[in-house]
């Protein structure tokens, strides 16, 4: 009795053209995708309606204008220095407490540029000032 020998098929699956298919569908889904640009919150924060005033002699007054521009105590100074700035005057004096003033027009970069300063700076009293606004 002869055996018959069977043949074995090995399965493949043709590959000439799956970067042709992957390609197409990159560019589907490019094309068909919506990217949309992040950009930044507007927040309007609120006015104060009451709150303690601070005595010249134990305050120093940074100012924080529209453009980004900084002034302690009307002494405009580059944003860098304000963290040595403050260092000093706190030796001097340390119940000092820093009310920060800033415009609603600043860029929320620059708040939080002036507020690494004062943490270098070992700011224990930080005082943020508000505008006053009239009653709800």
């Amino acid at each position: 009795m002869r055996l018959r020998r069977r043949v074995r098929h090995n399965p493949s699956i043709p590959t000439a053209s799956m970067a042709d298919i992957a390609m197409l569908l990159l560019i589907f889904f490019l094309s068909t995708t919506f990217i949309r640009s992040e950009e930044a919150f507007d927040i309007r924060l609120p006015g104060v309606t009451e709150g303690e005033r601070l005595h010249r002699e134990n305050s120093v007054r940074v100012w924080l204008g529209p453009d980004g521009e900084v002034a302690v105590n009307d002494a405009r100074i580059p944003l860098e220095g304000i963290g040595a700035l403050l260092a000093a005057k706190l030796r001097e004096n340390p119940r000092l407490v820093i009310a920060l003033h800033a415009d609603a027009r600043a860029p929320f970069q620059s708040v939080a540029r002036i507020f690494e300063q004062l943490k270098s700076a070992r700011a224990p009293r930080v005082a943020l000032a508000g505008t006053k606004r009239g009653a709800p």
